[in-house]
């Protein structure tokens, strides 16, 4: 199939940032979330509605220049998840006392457990995702192929195939050029962009063959 000139410039465009999402993720590796990295974190129960951002704001006022997540925990939004690189007695000490200082509790140092986090490998990550991928895979493929044997069926898989790969690596490219923490919801919604195109292709498939 012939690309008209502006499809032409669009396609070199995606290689160009493909390329350029290689390149960054070669010199620099991947920019993996503090969540999946290495890391110390603290759970409190305030017990009322708390601000994220006013606890990210003690959070850099004791942690300083360290980096710093805080989660809600609780869906009545009164438990925080503070994550950080790693968390000193003193920081921990600092902590309970500007948290009390904000929201009226009474933490003790004894009171709070600084828990630790080993890292999660980025294959660990997917590994999940392996199998499910796999037999989908093999499911759409028969299915395609049978159902569509009258319009070349094995073309359409290929541009199927040929999508999904140019935009899944233009996701992940993107990702690596803007430096953005790889969070496994990052994971998930690839998977939803893929579903997506394929039920696309199936859908206008389908068309084609009750014209004909």
């Amino acid at each position: 199939m012939k690309l008209s000139g502006l499809k032409k410039i669009i396609l070199l465009g995606i290689i160009l940032l493909i390329i350029a999402g290689i390149v960054i993720v070669a010199l620099k590796g991947i920019n993996v979330s503090l969540i999946l990295q290495q890391h110390e974190s603290i759970n409190l129960l305030i017990g009322k509605p708390v601000e994220i951002k006013d606890v990210q704001n003690i959070c850099n006022e004791v942690f300083a220049n360290k980096r710093v997540i805080v989660r809600k925990l609780e869906l009545f939004g009164d438990s925080v998840n503070i994550i950080s690189e790693s968390i000193t007695d003193e920081e921990k000490s600092n902590l309970i006392t500007k948290i009390n200082e904000k929201y009226e509790t009474d933490f003790t140092v004894d009171d709070v457990n600084i828990e630790k986090n080993s890292n999660i490998r980025v294959r660990d990550l997917v590994r999940p995702y392996v199998l499910p991928v796999m037999l989908s895979f093999v499911l759409i493929v028969a299915y395609i192929i049978i159902r569509f044997r009258k319009i070349n069926s094995l073309k359409l898989l290929g541009k199927i195939c040929v999508t999904i790969i140019l935009t899944e690596a233009l996701i992940a490219s993107c990702i690596a050029i803007t430096r953005l923490p790889l969070l496994p919801i990052m994971i998930n919604l690839m998977s939803v962009v893929a579903i997506f195109e394929v039920v696309l292709f199936i859908s206008r498939s389908e068309k084609c063959l009750k014209n004909k």
